[in-house]
């Protein structure tokens, strides 16, 4: 039987059914609720979950969620050090997550943005420095200054002018229930405590000692220590009336040591312990044909302030001293470990141009463009300074290195504007990273290039550039979590305080 044609009224028909077929209307993404989104954009890569904050007012505030960005930030810079399979718990719901892993990366590629202060005019004698927890703490004969940020910008936040008759020689500063106390240390051998909160400074308590020129100070409340350079070491208890951010009442000598040789650069600090305070000196010292070794000095306070031991230990170990204490004939508290000395090769054998310690990690700097790194073993049987690491990044000598106790550093050559960052933790555990990272400013051209620009293929603007950055003499470097701060002085004893930014 032959096919019946399709009439009319069959293809209307069909178009009816088909559009009967279809049932509700159109839907786009952002018809799907909050906790669907979330759980989708949890698997974009960071570059993309920016790009997203760009689409609309909500997907703005759905890819900025602090969850999202807390697990970037744990597999990405927690997790991946972990020897085992754990679960990551860090204290506080307040942490601004996205902030903080924008941070942490700008570390790790060594990008900040760079600001400069003028900190001091000539004829003012060298400025003392400190970063803490945001705040920049320097000490000049002019007074006390607190620098801190403000919408971008570095401003003077405090000042508190000196009565002193003595130049102040050292500083050191620690965090007492939200306020800063700092520790000044003076020509004469006097030293001041100041409290800094609100924007201002109070004086807390001052103290006349006769151990001389005050070469390292630390605090540790309701401990200070001091270093002389007449070799004497002094240890202070700091009494108080209700509180530990009230003035002190007494003060009064817990110990006092005095060294019968003369070591410079040395690096002091005091942390706490369960059983009590914990004061450490580190020093380098040259040994006969051996170079220049590393020193460690451990003094255990109780609470109270009394002393329960003291300990020493280095980085070279001798005959001697194993069949001593082998034959276990001498009760020594002394405890070696064996390492490489500091100097290689005769021509070299120079004593470190600073050190800086903070257990566990002890770092020395050295003119032959190098550093060294060691780590300490410190613990209720044993004190030890571990196998040295040499440590490789610098083009020109290192003048001056600080270290935390999580094992970043940051070092500074004494001419070249090289900063470098190092991650101590992946050196000593042979953990597969790269050594360091520079630090470059990333807000602009450099001066220089900014004037060549400016010049077009001339010379003329780029030279007086030119002759000022190769005129700065970088001798100091501090840094906390957010920033670093590197003191130079120019040829006219100028203080510049340059500012790297990484948030």
């Amino acid at each position: 039987m032959p096919k019946r044609r399709r009439s009319d009224e069959d293809v209307g028909e069909d178009c009816a059914r088909a559009k009967r077929s279809r049932t509700g209307s159109r839907r786009n993404l952002l018809d799907i609720s909050d906790e669907i989104l979330l759980r989708i954009l949890s698997y974009l890569p960071p570059r993309e979950l920016l790009r997203t904050e760009c689409v609309s007012r909500r997907m703005r505030a759905l890819a900025a969620d602090g969850g999202i960005w807390k697990t970037k930030y744990l597999d990405t810079f927690t997790r991946p050090r972990l020897r085992a399979p754990t679960v990551v718990a860090i204290n506080g719901e307040s942490v601004d997550w996205k902030s903080r892993f924008k941070t942490k990366t700008n570390w790790s590629n060594g990008k900040a943005k760079l600001h400069e202060l003028e900190v001091a005019r000539p004829p003012a004698g060298p400025v003392i420095a400190k970063v803490h927890n945001g705040v920049i703490i320097t000490v000049d004969p002019s007074g006390l200054r607190a620098w801190s940020s403000k919408q971008g910008t570095r401003t003077l936040r405090a000042h508190f002018p000196l009565d002193a008759t003595s130049a102040a020689t050292c500083l050191s500063t620690e965090n007492v229930d939200g306020q800063v106390r700092v520790l000044l240390g003076f020509e004469d051998g006097s030293w001041l405590v100041y409290g800094y909160e609100r924007d201002r400074f109070e004086l807390h308590c001052s103290h006349l000692s006769a151990d001389g020129p005050l070469l390292a100070v630390s605090l540790s409340h309701p401990f200070a220590m001091t270093v002389s350079r007449t070799k004497f070491l002094s240890i202070y208890h700091l009494a108080t009336r209700d509180s530990p951010t009230s003035c002190c009442k007494d003060i009064s000598t817990v110990a006092r040591f005095q060294s019968d040789a003369s070591f410079s650069p040395i690096s002091v600090s005091l942390r706490r312990a369960p059983s009590g305070i914990i004061a450490a000196v580190a020093y380098a010292f040259e040994r006969l044909h051996s170079g220049w070794c590393m020193g460690l000095q451990e003094i255990r306070l109780s609470g109270t302030g009394r002393i329960l031991e003291s300990r020493l230990a280095s980085s070279l170990e001798t005959a001697l001293d194993r069949e001593s204490v082998r034959q276990n004939k001498w009760n020594m508290t002394t405890r070696f470990t064996s390492s490489m000395p500091l100097a290689v090769h005769p021509q070299t054998r120079s004593p470190p141009t600073s050190l800086s310690y903070e257990h566990p990690y002890l770092i020395g700097t050295l003119a032959d463009n190098t550093m060294m790194s060691f780590l300490v073993t410190s613990n209720h049987d044993r004190l030890e300074i571990g196998p040295g690491r040499r440590l490789w990044g610098h083009t020109s000598a290192v003048s001056g290195a600080e270290v935390n106790n999580r094992g970043k550093a940051v070092s500074i050559s004494s001419r070249g504007d090289e900063v470098r960052v190092w991650e101590l933790e992946h050196v000593m555990t042979g953990f597969p990273a790269k050594t360091s990272t520079r630090i470059r400013a990333v807000d602009a051209l450099s001066s220089i290039a900014a004037a060549l620009a400016r010049r077009g293929s001339g010379l003329g603007l780029a030279l007086p550039e030119m002759k000022r950055e190769l005129e700065l003499n970088r001798r100091w470097v501090g840094f906390d979590e957010q920033q670093v701060a590197v003191l130079g002085e120019t040829a006219d004893h100028t203080q510049v305080m340059a500012l790297y930014d990484f948030t």
